[in-house]
């Protein structure tokens, strides 16, 4: 009796361990994806920046995404980040442009596919206009995600020369008010021994010395314009929340692993 019974338990303990490893290879990724409204005076590069594969198959999109095969977008009520996404809506730094998931295999690096996404903002609003971005989650010695993201926006139209280059105090535009975010890149570019910085309520003033002729000389931060890229490889832990950052953008994502039923092993096996 208890050899049979030894019997029966070691082959369902490994009937679970086979079902468990088999579950544990399917993931479901979250993003979302931002751009940051705080930093309206960075000047990128001004060729265009390209993508680590360029020539992607497959796409993701809320309405017409194109995924590859075992591939499948996630319900919105399959998701977890949709109190996220609506604390960005509210924020005044930042606005949410993308949320969404999908659920995947988890294959090999040389095996997995680039997921690419393109998006564009309204021209009338802050920040960047444009992003065009590929992201992919796959196994090299754990779980690995790779992202990358290009956005940009068109240069705003200039003074013309005869106005740029004019050198007199009258028509000179008056001092602007700088957020205090930019603090250190307006005083790296407009160093003079006789001024001095203060910061009231979060906003960086620029104080009158003995010099008269500072705020003749100072010069206005570049409006944001031209290319920026966010690229990151991070090594995932499951159910952890990652933030990858830059001055123009961001990107949440979340992996979280699938338990199967029953029904759909049996359809992968």
């Amino acid at each position: 009796m208890n050899y049979k019974f030894s019997k029966y338990f070691i082959g369902l303990s490994l009937l679970l361990a086979s079902f468990s490893l088999t579950a544990q290879t399917i993931f479901d990724v979250e993003l979302v994806f931002f751009k940051r409204l705080d930093q309206l005076h960075l000047q990128g590069q001004p060729e265009p920046i390209p993508l680590e594969d360029d020539d992607v198959e497959f796409m993701l999109s809320e309405n017409n995404s194109m995924l590859p095969e075992g591939y499948s977008l996630l319900a919105r009520k399959e998701q977890q980040l949709e109190g996220v996404y609506n604390r960005l809506r509210s924020s005044p730094g930042m606005r949410p442009l993308l949320h969404l998931g999908w659920r995947q295999e988890l294959q090999d690096k040389a095996d997995t596919p680039w997921l690419s996404f393109n998006l564009n903002d309204a021209p009338d609003q802050e920040g960047l206009e444009g992003f065009n971005g590929i992201i992919r989650l796959s196994r090299n010695q754990g779980l690995v995600l790779e992202s990358q993201v290009v956005g940009y926006k068109e240069p705003a139209t200039t003074f013309s020369q005869d106005e740029s280059l004019s050198n007199d105090p009258t028509e000179q535009e008056p001092a602007l008010e700088l957020p205090f975010n930019n603090q250190e890149n307006s005083s790296e570019e407009n160093s003079n021994e006789d001024s001095l910085e203060t910061v009231e309520n979060g906003v960086a003033t620029n104080v009158q010395t003995e010099n008269n002729d500072f705020e003749e000389n100072m010069q206005i931060p570049d409006e944001l314009s031209g290319f920026f890229e966010m690229s990151e490889t991070i090594k995932v832990k499951l159910g952890k929340l990652y933030y990858i950052d830059h001055p123009t953008m961001g990107l949440l994502i979340k992996v979280t692993p699938y338990q199967a039923s029953l029904e759909e092993q049996k359809a992968l096996n």
